[in-house]
């Protein structure tokens, strides 16, 4: 250790006096004293890069690549070879170097459970690797284990038998049903913090300099495993991950800029491999929201033909991303079905902790509180004509519309017709009063439901919580939109 910080102070100060050539040599060394240690060949890579020498650049690159991956910064090996490939088109190899492995089990051990897209000894069919078929095509293909789909293994929605006439109410998920689990992380409800300085906002004679107090923050290879981007780069087969790197694109938006803006067509999914960006939800009081390495902007995209709902801007340090279009995912999932569980599960999880971050009816909940109503949440299916909430009845849970329609008619007998993301029934949270809105299902629907019994359970537990909702209650319900 004392080595390595001799050799970092000697090139802080080759840095300083513009000995680039020294400054190489002891990229080099670092790299050696610390070979496991992704960040001395990537930024030797960035300097020989000022040097106008992309092809050594391209093989200390090659070496990041790999390093970063075996540690689990999956996400960051795939930007850094997409950016090879940007600078020499025919190293387009590189990208089957991105190794998933170390991450995948960095994932399924922070995870109880896991949604996987294949199994690994599985191969994904020709049309998802981009392939052309083949007259061997025809052979029956491996035996798959038996994994669980979004929509075909979500519990349906059943009236309650005992249900009074003055009320709707379905059954709960018990404990011992086979449901499907959606297991959302404490990191996803916790606020980020900016990184004091990233690779991005330097410039070309302070670059490289590292001091201690100035160093670009990593977050670790353990807490990135918990977001829910993780399971398209951890669980999915490596010709289909090869595939979606190769349709992949990185972008890179400097200080300043606005990554996604609200009315823009919402084309695209990213998932930030570098720096951060803050959230901006119009009408919503309180500071932006800031999401950094690991999370996912632009989820929206995963619906059909919705504009986007926040601006998304970038702060001091820049921001770098993988953008997946939206044409591209719907193109994955067409050839390759089971890739839509896991856009599902990220869509889910996103919604709901989006909900209890946003939501003024979750605001009187510490942080901590809010992993434990996010497990009460259940995955349901409702079929074409059910009717969630009635007239003149008492309620019985919040939903959150995953897939489908639904048709609201408001207060003055006026239908509206709502898609994915709308949130409703916040106030039977609060209250048993009569509704006063009805909601059907236009189509058949995937929902996410919390109930309202289970939801007061917990509260009643934190007094504080309680007094804020009690106030709340007295304001009129209120659809709302919790997609970005």
């Amino acid at each position: 250790m004392a080595s390595v910080r001799r050799l970092r102070s000697k090139l802080n100060d080759a840095i300083r006096k513009g000995k680039k050539a020294q400054a190489l040599e002891l990229y080099a060394a670092l790299e050696e004293a610390e070979p496991t240690e992704p960040r001395w060949p990537h930024r030797r890579g960035d300097l020989l890069r000022r040097m106008d020498r992309d092809q050594g650049a391209i093989g200390c690159y090659m070496r990041a690549v790999r390093a970063y991956a075996e540690l689990g910064f999956v996400a960051r090996a795939a930007a850094l070879a997409k950016l090879i490939v940007s600078i020499d088109p025919s190293r387009i190899d590189v990208l089957a170097r991105v190794d998933p492995e170390a991450a995948r089990r960095l994932h399924r051990a922070q995870r109880t459970s896991v949604a996987e897209a294949r199994p690994d000894d599985v191969e994904a069919p020709r049309a998802a690797r981009g392939e052309s078929a083949a007259a061997d095509d025809d052979a029956a293909p491996p035996r798959e284990r038996r994994r669980k789909s979004f929509e075909a293994d979500a519990i349906a929605l059943a009236p309650a038998a005992d249900a009074d006439d003055d009320e709707v109410r379905f059954v709960d998920v018990a404990e011992d049903d086979d449901g499907i689990e959606i297991e959302i992380t404490e990191l996803e409800l916790e606020p980020r913090e900016a990184p004091a300085r990233t690779t991005l906002e330097l410039d070309a004679d302070d670059l490289l300099i590292l001091e201690e107090d100035e160093e670009p923050a990593r977050p670790a290879a353990d807490r990135l495993a918990q977001l829910p981007a993780m399971p398209l780069f951890a669980e999915l087969p490596k010709d289909v991950f090869k595939r979606l790197l190769e349709l992949s694109e990185l972008v890179e938006v400097p200080a300043g800029e606005t990554l996604v803006a609200a009315g823009d067509p919402s084309d695209a999914l990213y998932v930030l491999t570098e720096g951060s960006v803050s959230v901006h939800v119009p009408g919503r009081a309180g500071p932006p929201i800031l999401l950094g390495e690991g999370d996912v902007v632009g989820e929206s995209c995963l619906l059909d033909d919705v504009a986007r709902r926040a601006d998304v801007r970038v702060p001091a340090g820049g921001v770098r991303a993988l953008k997946l279009p939206k044409a591209m995912l719907d193109a994955l999932v067409t050839a390759y079905p089971p890739l839509g569980d896991l856009l599902l599960e990220l869509l889910a999880r996103r919604l709901i902790s989006n909900l209890l971050v946003t939501s003024p009816l979750f605001a009187g909940f510490a942080p901590e509180t809010r992993k434990e109503l996010a497990s009460l949440f259940e995955l349901r299916r409702a079929e074409e004509g059910t009717r969630l909430v009635a007239k003149g009845k008492r309620s019985d849970a919040l939903y959150c519309l995953l897939l489908g329609k639904l048709e609201v008619e408001t207060p003055e007998d006026v239908r509206v017709e709502v898609g994915p993301g709308a949130v409703l029934g916040q106030r039977t949270l609060l209250t048993q009063a009569p509704s006063e809105v009805e909601v059907d299902c236009k189509s058949d629907a995937l929902l996410l439901r919390l109930p309202a019994a289970r939801f007061t359970e917990l509260a009643a537990l934190y007094p504080t919580a309680l007094a804020y909702l009690s106030e709340l209650a007295t304001q009129p319900d209120f659809v709302e939109s919790v997609l970005r």
